[in-house]
């Protein structure tokens, strides 16, 4: 990237973030610190007014609005690509915003990427998982909304299982895994951290109580779970069978893959339901085995006993 194009970027960042840290713009850009603390300066000397304070970052003045920016016929694309993915993959109330938002873009475009877009339209498609409902309940804006007020949300849940209860929780964030949508929260019920898969919440309401703790990040919590939901499970496996099942696999859970000093592939899942990944398992009986947990291996066991041969 060219300075003139680097300097552009950076001013994009300055519009769209409260506070922009060199480091950050350093890393994401592959230049030292210093070259983006002489970008910043050419910005101010051609009249941006940014503030610069040591140790926290670059912000522009409090009220100070730049020209809208013209957006390029890739960054519509990628935007066009996105719309296809919202609109299948989170609820209707998320995708009618990104959709509004989206008439925008396309009203900042020039003519003839407005032209482009158009005819690209039928090109791009996203189907939807048939593992999940035919449409997600509207609750990703309510849930973010809780996060950002921190207040606490009680919910009705039905676990794989199809038990039902009522949970009083501390939302943290959302996370996507493929096929499903997970909320990661402080259950009060359970006294820990837990994930519940959206489409299993048949209603939400946001309380005027406020949180009661300081939640970790987001991140921190992925892959923690209530007992009845989701459990690790790890599998050894052969090369080609990993590769023959690599899109099955994620329908199953799948997390992480790493290759063994024998040359076998670790596979560890996330899963709902021990049964359906001890039968999954048993289909590849002959080049799969469990490591953990012992229960899957029960399960296997008692399917195995239970056959008429």
């Amino acid at each position: 990237m060219n300075r003139i194009d680097r300097i552009s970027a950076l001013l994009v960042q300055l519009q769209s973030r409260p506070v922009v840290k060199s480091s950050e713009m350093a890393e994401r850009f592959g230049v030292s610190q210093r070259t983006i603390y002489r970008d910043m300066r050419t910005l101010s000397e051609a009249g941006v007014p940014i503030c610069g304070n040591s140790g926290i970052g670059y912000s522009l003045v409090d009220g100070y609005r730049l020209p809208s920016l013209m957006f390029t016929k890739e960054e519509a694309m990628a935007f066009l690509t996105a719309e296809k993915i919202i609109e299948q993959l989170t609820d209707s109330q998320n995708s009618n915003y990104f959709r509004q938002g989206m008439d925008k873009v396309r009203a900042a475009l020039k003519t003839v990427d407005k032209d482009y877009l158009h005819h690209m339209d039928n090109s791009i498609a996203v189907y939807k998982s048939r593992n999940i409902r035919e449409s997600l309940p509207n609750l990703l804006q309510t849930i973010l909304s809780s996060i950002n007020d921190r207040l606490i949300t009680e919910v009705d849940y039905i676990n794989a299982q199809g038990n039902k209860s009522k949970r009083t929780l501390e939302a943290v964030g959302v996370s996507y895994s493929h096929p499903c949508w997970y909320l990661s929260a402080w259950c009060h019920v359970r006294e820990g951290y837990r994930a519940f898969r959206l489409d299993r919440i048949n209603g939400i309401k946001i309380t005027t109580d406020s949180h009661t703790r300081v939640h970790p990040p987001l991140e921190s919590l992925l892959g923690v779970d209530d007992s009845q939901c989701l459990r690790e499970v790890v599998l050894h496996t052969s090369k080609e069978v990993a590769r023959y099942n690599a899109d099955r696999c994620f329908f199953m859970g799948l997390t992480d893959e790493k290759e063994l000093p024998n040359g076998e592939i670790e596979q560890t899942y996330m899963a709902y339901s021990l049964e359906l990944l001890a039968r999954w398992t048993l289909a590849n009986a002959d080049t799969t085995t469990v490591v953990s947990p012992v229960e899957v291996k029960d399960i296997i066991k008692q399917i195995i006993k239970n056959l008429d041969l």
